[in-house]
């Protein structure tokens, strides 16, 4: 009977365990869920999966606010923003946004889409491995619904002067569409 009851402890843990680690990759690790990840490094979370729903609604109704910036280098002398233009950076974003958006989608108009352009600072001092001095910038999604963040990503682009940022911005909208 005591070993009946140690197997059953074991077990317990075991499925309990393996729970929890199922669901802390799913929600903060490099994400391999699509096609564009294999081509684009992308990490995604989601904090709440009921506004996720939401907001994406609301995508498909086209009822968001969009809000940008830049993050140049400190360390070294920036480049990047000779040749990427946060205008058609947001563009890029309004046009991969609205092939998604479906006419008879509803939305409540709540969803705030926050995202900047980081130039990798390849001077940087915490930088101290030759893979993180590999790619010339991310583009980071931080998502909002009513004032509440559910969702974040980031993907990775590899050119300095942007030509791959296209790809970048449709693969973060495809992952926050396909999220669930």
């Amino acid at each position: 009977m005591k070993y009946i009851y140690i197997i059953i402890s074991i077990a317990l843990i075991y499925f309990v365990g393996n729970d929890i680690y199922k669901q802390n990759t799913k929600t903060g690790a490099k994400s391999t869920r699509l096609a564009c990840h294999k081509t684009c490094k992308v990490f995604e979370r989601i904090y709440d999966n009921k506004l996720l729903k939401k907001a994406q609604n609301s995508i498909r109704s086209g009822e968001y606010k969009l809000t940008s910036r830049i993050k140049e280098a400190k360390f070294m002398e920036t480049k990047m923003f000779k040749y990427v233009q946060l205008e058609k950076v947001n563009q890029m974003v309004k046009n991969s946004i609205g092939k998604r958006k479906k006419s008879n989608a509803k939305g409540d108009g709540k969803l705030v889409i926050d995202y900047y352009i980081y130039e990798n600072d390849k001077a940087d001092p915490g930088k101290k491995t030759k893979k993180s001095k590999l790619y010339a910038g991310f583009l980071r999604f931080i998502l909002t619904y009513n004032g509440k963040r559910f969702y974040s990503v980031q993907a990775d682009f590899m050119n300095l002067e942007g030509a791959d940022i296209p790809k970048s911005v449709e693969c973060a909208i495809e992952s926050f569409m396909t999220a669930s």
